[in-house]
């Protein structure tokens, strides 16, 4: 059964993931799903008309957790989406944002595909492919599918006559003054009512969009990373032994070029992380694996001189990182890699990637986890 949900996941299949049936109609098996577009082609062949075949976007289809597929009626269903844009972190957290607001609306939420152009070229690649989309399924009152890289989700719903109405998002506050945020209210207000189809919103929704304390636990509680990189996560981090520490250690374009974190990264030297793992409970001689954009290695010679072991990216077991890895596209791979080494601690939920925090978790045995990540201080954070 998991593993006919995560092949339904991975596939994405033009389709979405829905906490129920109440949305749906027209149950489909995965056999007669398959072979739709096969049988208008055996027509046409069967007619002595095979050149003229051509292959049409098959309408989106929602997939519950019963597993079966049904057709989304555009003239029932109404949708969500949003553009994103910068990091991973960043889309991730446009992501719970998004959740939020589309279940807020009683909207199914259509994800947009990860993609960097500034950073990373045209490449894209589905969400569905980077998290558990089912496990997010599972919070009370959402719908989500996620769009392909090339489009098929809204593509097919505009072939069915499905209009977005566009909303202008709000920039970012911490940049851009007197920008003011979202309420839920307000929002709720403004669009609870709205007929339109689809409801799309421009860049950048964890700017504007707060998410209180509680639904921002309950959505990190959901959150997984997608089982194929899990697993290789875990095949990686074999090398490390059964119990280790892990440190997030960000630098790179925050300490240089990045105008908003300049000042603050480059006072989180060494001493900074050495209070951390103090304030963590780390003991002397503990193994730590630390994800770092870093690769001067001298930088890290005060963590070594208290006696801790030091590990890194190229420490890991690289064969399963390159199996998962080998089915992205070449340009995010880096973002795919960069994901699996954040996995690899295994400490289920990740802690919000925007304020200094530790966390302590046993998936199997005691393993800390410090991360710093500064940011806004009034930015959305779950109980720790």
């Amino acid at each position: 059964l998991n593993a006919l949900r995560r092949l339904v996941s991975l596939c994405c299949l033009a389709a979405c993931v829905a906490a129920s049936d109440e949305a749906c109609e027209a149950p489909m098996t995965l056999s007669s799903f398959a072979h739709a577009l096969n049988e208008k082609f055996i027509a046409k062949v069967g007619e002595g008309r095979a050149r003229e075949f051509r292959p049409e976007l098959l309408p989106a289809r929602v997939a519950d957790s019963s597993l079966e597929l049904h057709l989304v009626e555009p003239s029932s269903e109404r949708f969500f989406t949003y553009a994103s844009d910068n990091g991973w972190n960043n889309q991730l957290l446009n992501l719970l944002c998004g959740l939020d607001m589309a279940r807020s609306l009683n909207r199914t939420l259509i994800v947009p595909p990860f993609s960097w152009p500034r950073r990373r070229g045209p490449a894209k690649v589905s969400v569905c492919r980077l998290v558990d989309a089912a496990r997010l399924a599972a919070v009370r009152g959402v719908r989500l599918v996620c769009e392909d890289e090339h489009g098929g989700v809204l593509g097919s719903l505009g072939a069915l006559g499905v209009a977005a109405e566009h909303i202008s998002g709000e920039g970012q506050p911490h940049r851009k003054r007197k920008v003011h945020r979202w309420s839920r209210e307000g929002w709720v207000g403004r669009w609870g009512a709205s007929s339109a189809p689809l409801l799309a919103v421009s860049c950048c929704l964890f700017w504007t969009w707060r998410l209180p304390d509680e639904v921002a636990f309950e959505l990190y509680s959901h959150f997984e990373y997608h089982p194929a990189l899990v697993r290789a996560a875990r095949a990686a981090a074999a090398p490390l032994g059964d119990e280790y520490a892990a440190m997030h250690v960000r630098r790179g374009d925050k300490v240089s070029v990045d105008v908003a974190y300049r000042d603050s990264f480059p006072r989180m030297g060494p001493d900074y992380f050495l209070r951390l793992a103090a304030r963590e409970g780390l003991p002397a001689g503990a193994t730590v694996f630390v994800a770092t954009d870093e690769l001067d290695r001298a930088w890290f010679a005060p963590l070594r001189e208290q006696g801790f072991g030091l590990r890194f990216a190229d420490d890991l077991d690289r064969a399963p990182l390159l199996e998962a890895l080998s089915s992205f596209p070449q340009a995010v791979r880096m973002t795919a890699a960069a994901a699996t080494a954040t996995i690899t601690p295994i400490c289920p939920p990740p802690p919000l990637p925007h304020r200094p925090c530790g966390q302590t978790c046993s998936p199997s045995s005691s393993r800390s986890s410090a991360r710093a990540h500064p940011r806004d201080s009034s930015a959305r954070s779950p109980p720790r």
